[in-house]
C-alpha cells in the first residue's frame, strides 16, 4: 500500500508531504474562509451602503438570497482551495 503522504507530480518527480500539513490546512482553511467571508460581506456595504443580506431573513428576496449565497460559497470555495495548496506547497519537500 503506497504512503499517503506522497505526491506524484506531472513530471514524475516524488514530493513528500509533511504529515503536519494534514492537521495546520484544515485549521487554515477554517481562518481563511472566515476572513475572506468577512472582506465580501464589508465589500457588498461599501459598494451598496447596506448591509449584506442575511439568506436566513425572511425579508430577503428567495432570489437575492440564493445570489448571495451563491457569491459567498464560491468565494468560500476559492479560499479553501488557495489556502490547502498554499499550505501544501509549503510542506512539501523533495524526495
Amino acid at each position: 500500500m503506497e504512503d499517503t503522504t506522497d505526491v506524484i507530480l506531472a513530471e514524475g518527480e516524488e514530493v513528500e508531504v509533511n504529515p503536519l500539513v494534514h492537521l495546520v490546512a484544515p485549521v487554515a482553511a477554517i481562518v481563511g474562509t472566515i476572513v475572506v467571508r468577512k472582506l465580501v460581506n464589508s465589500a457588498y456595504e461599501r459598494v451598496t451602503g447596506n448591509p449584506a443580506p442575511l439568506p436566513r431573513d425572511p425579508q430577503v428576496s428567495f432570489m437575492k438570497a440564493i445570489m448571495w449565497t451563491a457569491v459567498i460559497t464560491t468565494s468560500a470555495a476559492i479560499a479553501e482551495v488557495a489556502v490547502y495548496r498554499l499550505v501544501q506547497r509549503m510542506g512539501a519537500r523533495s524526495a
